[in-house]
């Protein structure tokens, strides 16, 4: 018995193939998989070329007996889960399986444990947790039109906003200005309306480490911005925290590029959170999603 975890995402997908202990026999990378991004299509073929690849690089038939488990943005939503669960079944992927989004299996990778609580901030941001008893409970996420506060988007539009205020008299000088129009190879304030107009959200989010560099220096606008940012973070996993209702020790797993790659940004987070959840355990995640997407499977054997 095999199992096969997927971590599908709308940039890459990623997919571990191991044996029902959890022994990585097989681990494969390919392009993105959701749906919202792709298409059916595309998806199909992404998921059809991962599990073959997977199967072929450990040596194994396609027709083994394998345990599936795909995480996927949207995937709580039940009009998703019905289209990628006929997507499965067209592949062949009837039984066996479980079909989950994207935070609950980097929940379980993050913690090695099937309960707790993820903190998420990339581009966008969420707050995930599910207890002993298999309540789930969710804040934030709501995307960045609506919400999505503390994300990569969120910081990034509040450094460019604080640029236009200082570019009126109506915000304070910041070091973001220079940073920014440096970081875009524009000469002007002015510049942003049309960049920003033409350029994508993973772009503008991508702006974010600029204002965590400024913070460092202790530019007031952009420390503002971060500590907004962890505050939102902090209120989102306090609104979950409330909602499980844990009455033990549990965890409580920072994850998403500005977390994993912006120690500051994390620390600020332990601490307001060691505030808030005495009795959890704050840390980095242990395994990525596509693990955990395994162990999920493999809790269900």
């Amino acid at each position: 018995m095999y199992i096969i975890g997927i971590d599908g995402g709308g940039t890459e997908t990623v997919g571990i193939l191991t044996t029902e202990t959890g022994r990585c026999l097989a681990q494969v990378q390919s392009g993105p998989s959701n749906y919202h991004v792709v298409g059916e299509a595309k998806t199909q073929a992404v998921l059809k070329n991962v599990v073959g690849e997977l199967c072929e690089t450990a040596g194994i038939p396609l027709t083994s007996s394998i345990h599936f488990c795909l995480g996927m943005a949207g995937l709580g939503r039940v009009e998703d889960k019905k289209v990628i669960g006929r997507i499965c079944d067209e592949l062949g992927i009837s039984e066996n399986r479980i079909l989950t989004h994207d935070a609950h299996i980097a929940l379980v990778g993050g913690t090695e444990k099937q309960y707790g609580v993820i903190v998420i901030s990339g581009t966008g941001a969420i707050v995930y947790g599910i207890n002993a008893d298999n309540k789930e409970a969710r804040a934030s996420g709501w995307g960045y039109l609506l919400g999505d506060e503390g994300s990569g988007y969120d910081i990034a539009i509040k450094g460019l906003r604080a640029i236009a205020r200082a570019a009126d008299g109506r915000g304070r000088p910041t070091e973001l200005t220079n940073r920014i129009l440096n970081a875009l190879e524009l000469n002007e304030p002015s510049a942003l309306i049309r960049w920003v107009h033409a350029a994508s959200r993973d772009a503008i989010a991508q702006l974010a480490k600029v204002v965590f560099d400024a913070a460092r220096t202790r530019d007031v606008p952009a420390e503002q911005i971060v500590d907004e940012a962890a505050a939102e973070l902090v209120c989102a996993a306090s609104s979950v925290i409330h909602q499980l209702a844990f009455d033990e020790m549990f965890d409580i797993v920072l994850s998403g590029g500005n977390l994993m790659h912006q120690p500051m940004f994390a620390d600020k987070l332990r601490q307001a959170l060691a505030r808030i959840a005495p009795s959890a355990s704050v840390h980095l995640p242990k395994h990525d999603p596509a693990y955990g997407a395994v162990l999920l499977a493999q809790a269900k054997l």
